[in-house]
């Protein structure tokens, strides 16, 4: 239609051009001259608008992970160059917000195309509006190792579809424990006397992120499931004014641990947030860190001069020892958004679980949960037997 109307325009003017030499009076010749200017300026737009007419899809990939973004930036650039038909707009914002922007923006049906979530309450909120796609019936499904995919399945479907497993553990340094000539402990008791050891040496045991409080949260839950195995039930029972706190089992336990944790942390550790932590162990300034799965895509893109493994943080007896362990951000499809953009996000999902995760997997280090993409675990081998169990 623009093409005819721009045609149809450009013909009246040449046809009014042709008339030109015609005498007219004044104000007819200003009027004649306005015409002239009008015409003129909508052939100018319907050629703009015709110039402005996109020969691609542009779709947003709303991505949660800081960490992960200049990973996706070049994973975005090798999917565009094999599909120059797809734009993929990546949004990341501080993680403070992101997940509150989100739901706002989800809430608003304003949802991006594709983002990742982790599974839990936000994420069945979600699913029960209807703003997500099910994908259990999709081809995409079959990359997933299905013990993964059990993981996130919802109502025995499927709505997110993860690359990696993430773990809890306890990173060491290498170096520090040759120098020292530790081993890696196996029960809680040795694990404070290793603690010991490099508090007399001078050197911070434990690197802390508490101004975070997911970092303190996740420490706090993985030892709840090693001292306190039936914490989820009886936490209920605490709250519906069933048991006491003080008869929960294994709250004696748990509580010895976090105020000998309060000893062997560096001092203030609720001012430090997650860089700091970070900081202090990779300037060797701390021999441990026990923290997520999720930090060694950081540590391994930082400049260090020490080698890292991690370790499962010990529980009372060896064999009590236990690793939290669940699928780490997963990918989610928009069930609102166009059919051209579902089917272009959908592409671009795909592309992430097939040729995009070999970059992402290798990266992060992190387990696999693809089929066909092995991870490096030489870092984390003394928790694969966990892991192993639990996938």
């Amino acid at each position: 239609f623009i093409r005819e109307l721009n045609f149809s325009l450009t013909y009246i003017n040449i046809r009014v051009i042709m008339l030109l030499p015609i005498k007219l009076g004044g104000k007819d010749m200003k009027k004649f001259m306005n015409l002239l200017v009008v015409m003129m300026m909508l052939v100018a737009l319907t050629a703009c608008n015709n110039n402005d007419k996109k020969d691609y899809v542009e779709i947003e990939f709303y991505q949660q992970n800081e960490a992960d973004v200049e990973l996706f930036d070049k994973i975005i650039d090798d999917f565009e160059a094999k599909n120059p038909g797809i734009k993929v707009k990546q949004i990341n914002l501080p993680e403070e917000e992101s997940g509150s922007v989100l739901n706002t923006r989800i809430l608003n049906n304003d949802s991006p195309d594709i983002y990742n979530e982790w599974f839990g309450e936000d994420t069945f909120n979600k699913i029960e509006l209807g703003v997500v796609r099910d994908l259990t019936d999709s081809s995409l499904c079959d990359y997933i190792i299905e013990s993964a995919l059990k993981q996130n399945a919802y109502n025995d479907k499927y709505y997110l579809l993860p690359t990696t497993i993430n773990f809890m553990g306890v990173y060491y340094n290498v170096d520090l424990f040759n120098e020292y000539n530790i081993s890696i402990p196996t029960t809680i008791d040795e694990f404070w006397d290793v603690c010991e050891t490099f508090a007399k040496a001078g050197i911070t045991p434990i690197s802390a992120g508490d101004k975070d409080g997911w970092n303190l949260a996740h420490w706090g839950q993985d030892v709840m499931g090693v001292y306190m195995p039936d914490y989820s039930e009886e936490f209920l029972k605490v709250f519906a004014g069933e048991m006491k706190a003080s008869e929960m089992n294994g709250i004696s336990d748990f509580a010895d641990v976090v105020i000998n944790r309060s000893k062997y942390v560096q001092d203030g550790p609720l001012g430090a947030d997650s860089d700091a932590m970070i900081s202090l162990f990779v300037n060797q300034e701390a021999a441990m860190m026990i923290n997520g799965s999720w930090w060694m895509g950081t540590l391994n893109s930082s400049e260090m001069d020490f080698e890292y493994k991690i370790f499962p943080f010990p529980a009372k007896n060896a064999d009590e020892t236990l690793v939290m362990s669940n699928p780490d951000y997963s990918f989610m499809l928009s069930s609102t958004s166009s059919e051209e953009k579902q089917r272009a996000a959908e592409k671009f999902l795909d592309y992430i679980l097939s040729e995009g995760a070999k970059h992402y997997i290798g990266q992060s280090g992190s387990p696999s949960a693809l089929k066909a993409i092995d991870a490096d675990s030489s870092r984390y081998e003394t928790l694969m037997p966990y892991l192993e169990n639990g996938l």
